[in-house]
């Protein structure tokens, strides 16, 4: 059972008990990522996760960061998003204080020299670049950009080149110190701990956090209308692609029919695109589609490598596959088969502390509270074929559809022909 409190200005604090574990996972999220950037500041939230690495005064090299946790068989990581920055710890329960005091430690104090952050600008620099060198990394991006435009949902969350190299130290300390702030924290912990004593530790240490208001989301504009084909030619020796629409927010009432949708068209290797276009036709060694819901949007995606020479015939291919789910829709074998998987997955991804902390830092970013879990089986348990079928017929819209290609493509007039849902 998950317990939040609500400290001053602001701070949200959650903790699940799980004495079961020998492990404390941390999550310290912050609610600022690529989604309240203006377009000169994108990057800005990827940037500043970098430089929380730097070192503090206590710690004044990255090394030195790293190895208090490491040293003690921990694990520290971080990630940025459209929504959130995320900074996690997980450590053996006997160091859950050190694990606290390092967090703390690196969103209160970094020292953002002025030599760490050219030293990093470079580093993302390269990063940026090696997604622009790996097709199979850019097509994501270039459908985002064809799909959304110039927003937030429609960049790369590290930024381009340009902005990166633009960015002032003082502007980067700017964005640190307006969104650090008390009521922009959510602090997830779960593991072996003792909830009235590790709330103690997490209230004393992040006590000098500054208070000031909610960072807000930049709204999303409407998508680009399609169908539209997209290409970027190179010379590579396999053509990547991605063929997708506009999905579903993160609160809408058809998300899990969503998932579940998502699970029989291509999110797994019983899907109907798996079967169709590797194991019956061998376009392709994987297939695989996913869903992605954020705050008043959403995308749905097909993606794949293959050779230059099929593909018309997968895109043909994939294109019957989701015409035949939206005009007859799916079986009730199928429904009653995903149920299970998406139930089986669902528990199953739960049994690490990290796992758990993760979830329930998201749920209270984004719902306000968590969604017990007996609730979320019982939302799938409950779906009949025509809820897939709604969700079908909500999205599989062609003036949505749109699909990206990088590779060695020639003639496009035949994957411009498929475009289409018409039976």
């Amino acid at each position: 059972m998950q317990t939040v409190h609500v400290l001053d200005g602001g701070l949200r604090v959650v903790i699940e008990s799980l004495p079961h574990t020998h492990s404390v996972s941390i999550c310290c999220i912050i609610a600022v990522g690529s989604g309240h950037e203006t377009t000169t500041q994108s990057g800005m939230a990827h940037f500043i996760e970098h430089m929380l690495f730097k070192g503090t005064p206590r710690r004044p090299t990255p090394k030195i960061l790293i190895e208090t946790i490491e040293g003690v068989g921990g694990m520290i990581d971080a990630y940025t998003n459209i929504e959130s920055t995320v900074y996690s710890v997980k450590v053996a329960d006997i160091h859950q204080a050190r694990a606290i005091d390092v967090l703390a430690d690196m969103v209160l104090n970094p020292n953002f020299t002025a030599a760490d952050v050219e030293k990093e600008r470079k580093v993302i620099i390269e990063e940026i670049s090696q997604t622009a060198d790996s097709p199979a990394e850019l097509v994501h991006l270039l459908f985002d950009a064809h799909l959304w435009g110039d927003q937030p949902l429609g960049r790369d969350i590290a930024g381009s080149e340009a902005t990166v190299a633009s960015f002032a130290r003082d502007a980067l300390v700017e964005f640190w110190r307006q969104h650090y702030v008390r009521s922009n924290l959510i602090i997830s912990v779960a593991g072996n701990v003792n909830p009235v004593a590790i709330l103690a530790m997490i209230d004393e240490a992040f006590a000098p956090m500054p208070v000031a208001p909610v960072a807000t989301l930049i709204a999303t504009l409407p998508f680009h209308a399609g169908p539209q084909l997209h290409v970027h030619r190179d010379d590579s020796e396999q053509v990547n692609f991605c063929l997708g629409v506009p999905g579903l927010a993160v609160s809408d009432p058809d998300r899990r029919a969503m998932l579940v949708f998502d699970a029989i068209v291509g999110g797994n290797s019983t899907s109907r695109l798996f079967q169709e276009i590797r194991e019956e036709r061998a376009l392709a060694y994987m297939i695989g589609s996913y869903s992605r819901e954020y705050a008043d949007a959403g995308k749905w995606v097909v993606s794949a490598s293959v050779d230059v020479d099929a593909i018309d015939e997968t895109i043909s291919a994939v294109m019957q596959v989701l015409r035949t789910v939206r005009h007859e829709g799916i079986t009730a074998a199928e429904l009653a088969q995903i149920k299970e998987q998406v139930k089986g997955g669902i528990l199953l991804s739960l049994e690490d502390s990290m796992a758990v902390a993760s979830r329930n830092g998201s749920h209270l970013l984004r719902y306000g509270r968590i969604i017990p879990l007996a609730d979320v089986v019982s939302e799938v348990e409950v779906l009949q074929l025509g809820d897939v079928m709604r969700v079908a017929e909500r999205i599989l819209r062609p003036e949505g559809l749109h699909l990206a290609l990088i590779g060695p493509v020639k003639k496009i007039t035949g994957l411009q022909k498929e475009l289409h849902f018409s039976a």
